[in-house]
């Protein structure tokens, strides 16, 4: 028996499979974090891609700095002491700065969740605020993209005269690797903005690890030069969390310089197609909830062979984590109809998770190991669950008795299986 071992929440789930498959790890490769984070930092912000870095601010009045939410893991803790002592260096004090999280169309950033989000130290240093895209008054329209998308802003960000993005770059299913001008556009984006770009998912050259010629990351990548952005600090992050390089300069320059980086770490070789997928979003904060731990299974897909089945290990303690999700899953009774009704309509945000996550059941079959889904919520995700890991492994097997080859995936969403 082969014991194996992936992330669920903050824990992990263990199981066995049978000694005669043919098992296959599929993880982003073992780089090493630099040694001394801070330090990496500060050499990325001295040493800027593409324009003269933290000086693109000098004079500002009024500076505003995006960071992600809850559901990327940026170490902001030790990103912000080093950008804002650098700031206060030119002469931009504490007061004059304003950390907006960009949450997109999540759920709005709560004041409690703002420490864990830039540290506590800085959470009572400097004003933080969330994004909130359906709040009266909190977008400003500032023009129309040369596809057609309207582009709708957080008005703090437009009304600041300073303006720097920080993410990571990871793979991302529609714009190829997230952050750049990402953080701007879709996480402080207007639901009309955000929704007009994914719209392009349906094009086969907006896919996973493409960014060159992918329609709805060039619609990112032009709006973010439409409104303006001064500076983007992103990091690329090893299977541990740890920095493993930090671009800062300029946003299209530097991120494409991340992306290199990042392609290196999570672009992987599958030496066969599986029967059996085991998966994990990669823990918390990637399997929060559903519309996250999505990715996770996306990714995974393409390694399982058509008719085969993926285990898909995530804790959901949000639960589906959007309604429009669900109310997508209810818009047919096989996940085939699911898409076809989502074609068959204008793009609504939320529907499309629901195509995306139909998109892989219609390839494989899959069975859902998580405490935070409940058995209602599975029959509308058109899943089946089981109580723990092995108890998943037990009935796939079952059904796939001519079984040879498993994969095991434990930080899908960080990883592009390359075939």
């Amino acid at each position: 028996m082969k014991k194996i071992q992936v992330p669920c929440g903050e824990g992990y789930l263990t199981g066995e499979l049978p000694a005669g498959l043919r098992v296959h790890e599929i993880t982003p490769r073992e780089v090493a974090g630099v040694a001394d984070a801070t330090a990496e930092i500060r050499r990325a912000l001295e040493n800027p891609i593409g324009n003269r870095g933290i000086e693109e601010l000098r004079g500002a009045q009024k500076v505003v700095i995006v960071v992600s939410d809850l559901t990327r893991p940026v170490p902001n803790a030790v990103i912000l002491p080093v950008l804002l002592d650098k700031l206060n260096a030119i002469g931009i004090s504490d007061d004059q700065i304003t950390i907006l999280v960009g949450a997109g169309l999540h759920r709005p950033a709560p004041p409690e969740e703002f420490p864990l989000i830039v540290g506590p130290e800085v959470a009572a240093r400097i004003k933080v605020i969330s994004h909130d895209a359906c709040a009266p008054g909190i977008l400003r329209q500032a023009g129309t993209s040369s596809r057609g998308t309207p582009i709708w802003i957080n008005r703090h960000y437009l009304e600041a005269d300073g303006c720097i993005l920080i993410g990571m770059i990871d793979p991302h299913q529609i714009v190829g690797y997230s952050a750049g001008a990402k953080s701007l556009v879709i996480g402080c984006g207007g639901e009309a903005t955000i929704r007009a770009n994914h719209a392009h998912l349906v094009e086969p050259e907006a896919s996973l690890g493409r960014v060159e010629g992918n329609p709805a990351r060039e619609d990112i990548d032009e709006i973010g030069g439409l409104v303006g952005i001064d500076l983007i600090i992103n990091v690329v992050l090893n299977n541990h969390k740890e920095i493993v390089r930090a671009v800062a300069g300029h946003y299209l320059e530097a991120h494409r310089a991340g992306v290199v980086v990042a392609r290196e770490v999570s672009e992987v070789p599958v030496p066969e197609v599986a029967d059996l997928a085991i998966v994990s979003p990669g823990g918390f904060p990637k399997d929060i909830n559903l519309y996250q731990a999505q990715k996770g299974l996306y990714h995974a897909t393409p390694v399982v062979r058509e008719g085969g089945i993926i285990i898909l290990c995530a804790e959901c303690r949000e639960g589906a984590g959007e309604d429009r999700f669900i109310a997508g899953m209810r818009a047919g009774n096989t996940p085939a109809a699911v898409m076809e009704s989502f074609r068959s309509r204008e793009f609504q945000m939320g529907f499309h998770k629901a195509f995306l996550w139909c998109r892989s059941l219609v390839h494989a079959r899959v069975i859902l190991v998580s405490s935070g889904v409940d058995d209602e919520l599975a029959r509308v995700m058109m899943v089946r669950k089981a109580p723990d890991l092995q108890a998943a492994i037990d009935l796939a097997l079952q059904e796939l008795p001519g079984a040879r080859v498993a994969a095991v995936l434990p930080k899908a969403n960080s990883t592009i299986p390359v075939l």
